[in-house]
Parts: structure tokens; C-alpha cells; sequence
């Protein structure tokens, strides 16, 4: 019978004592490279995908909550596709529910780049 407050005695009916730190992701732990290039990787990928928090008021929030249910997407889906809409909107554009309008997109960068130089 072992003691429960003997933490010192190898047990020799348990089997052998796990390693120590976490299990490897793969079938052998990763080198240094492959870890740094794994975390590199990671966060790049946080960068593609901006975070915003805010407080939305009441009437927002209902107002999002029928998006989320007329649309049935998530409700980072439903607002991107809310502000999507509105500035597609707000340049004359009718607004497309479920693509962005890549003319949209590319057009603003044109009207950017082709601009001459600004009078002030």
C-alpha cells in the first residue's frame, strides 16, 4: 500500500512517471526553428483580422440581433456585411448581402493612386 504523503518513493506498480511540460504537437517535439516559424506564422495571420471592441446601444443591439437571424451567420459575419453595405451605400452603390463588391474595394484604391496632387 503507498503512503499518500509519500511524494519521494518511485512506485513501482504505477509504470513509469510522465514527462514533464506539455505534450508535442506532433509525433517529436519541434526544434527552435520550427517553433519560431510556427509562432511567426500564427501571428500573421492575428494581423489579417483586425479587433475592434465596442458598446452598442440597445436598439443596436436588436437591430443586430435580426441581422444575425435574417441572415443566419455569425455576428462578426453580420457586421461586416452591415458596414460593407453602408459604405457601398454611401458611395451610390446598391449593397450586396452575402460578397463584398470587389469593384468597390479596388476603386478606391485607384481613385487613390490615379489622384494628382492635391490643392489645398
Amino acid at each position: 500500500m503507498r503512503d499518500p504523503c509519500d511524494h519521494y518513493t518511485y512506485d513501482l506498480i504505477g509504470g513509469t512517471p510522465k514527462k514533464p511540460g506539455r505534450k508535442p504537437l506532433g509525433e517529436r517535439a519541434m526544434t527552435a526553428a520550427e517553433r519560431k516559424r510556427r509562432s511567426r506564422e500564427i501571428r500573421r495571420n492575428r494581423l489579417q483580422e483586425l479587433s475592434v471592441t465596442v458598446e452598442l446601444t440597445r436598439d443596436a443591439q436588436k437591430s443586430l440581433d435580426k441581422l444575425i437571424e435574417w441572415w443566419g451567420v455569425s455576428k462578426k459575419e453580420a457586421i461586416n456585411r452591415a458596414i460593407l453595405m453602408a459604405s457601398q451605400l454611401q458611395t451610390g452603390r446598391t449593397g450586396n448581402l452575402f460578397e463584398p463588391d470587389p469593384d468597390l474595394l479596388l476603386s478606391g484604391a485607384r481613385r487613390r493612386k490615379s489622384s494628382g496632387p492635391r490643392k489645398l
